[in-house]
């Protein structure tokens, strides 16, 4: 088995009444190795802190890469980021597919891997990873990477190592899919995964309804490496929640 690695993201705990410094070193005095979606002005506290910058978000969750009229605009932004993220040493960049707005799915994905192919030679270069997040549709209505097989279909189409898939369980459990089967076969375009439990997107414990134990086994016996993002929204004091899960998916993955 692979170590477990553990990242927050800045937007389900940070608060702006938190003292930068205190808070990052607390994540990793918990033990967390990784810190995701920060704004720019908190990178360099939460670096002192001995935290790795996981991910940084391009824009485009509504109005996304599905759409030829979007890449005029967008390309352009994301390889601006490229640069970036490559700059300040950050793994990787969200990137979204966009609503569908009445698109067929075949035609937005075929667009996604369109901008993807164009992308892909600038990510390469500056070895940072593309990951299109797959998002469900009752939190976020209309979008239109919310299955797996359209995310899993983009990553193979532009087949580069530079593009990947930001694999978000909770959504995906959302959505009905057999989470287990698909981070089984296809770890290898899987290059980070969020967490939370379902249906409240609460902590990730054995009280509520994914099988968190099984896909932490099925991940690794798959060879999965990366980081699991605890992307969830705490229902009391925010550190005690993130000591428990920290806690909580060391457990799991020594079972």
């Amino acid at each position: 088995m692979f170590p477990l690695k553990q990242s927050i993201p800045d937007w389900c705990f940070y608060r702006e009444s938190d003292d930068p410094a205190a808070y990052y070193q607390r994540l990793k005095a918990i033990g967390f190795e990784g810190v995701e979606m920060l704004p720019p002005e908190r990178w360099a506290v939460a670096r002192q802190a001995g935290l790795k910058l996981v991910n940084i978000a391009a824009p485009g969750m509504q109005a996304g890469l599905n759409r030829l009229d979007n890449h005029a605009s967008l390309i352009p932004q994301i390889e601006e980021l490229i640069q970036v993220a490559k700059a300040n040493e950050i793994e990787h960049i969200i990137i979204f597919s966009g609503n569908r707005n009445g698109q067929l799915d075949e035609e937005g994905l075929r667009n996604t891997i369109q901008a993807g192919k164009r992308l892909a030679s600038v990510a390469e270069r500056a070895g940072v990873v593309l990951a299109l997040e797959v998002l469900n549709t009752h939190d976020h209505p209309d979008y239109q990477a919310d299955h797996t097989a359209f995310a899993i279909g983009f990553a193979r189409g532009v087949s580069s190592p530079m593009i990947k898939v930001l694999y978000d369980i909770y959504h995906m459990v959302r959505m009905g899919e057999d989470v287990v089967k698909d981070v089984s076969e296809n770890i290898k375009y899987i290059a980070h995964l969020h967490v939370a439990g379902s249906p409240g997107r609460d902590f990730p414990g054995p009280e509520q309804d994914i099988d968190y134990v099984a896909i932490v086994a099925a991940a690794q016996s798959a060879g999965y490496t990366g980081f699991w993002g605890q992307e969830f929204l705490p229902a009391e004091d925010g550190f005690v929640e993130l000591e428990r899960v920290y806690q909580l998916f060391e457990q799991y993955a020594s079972e």
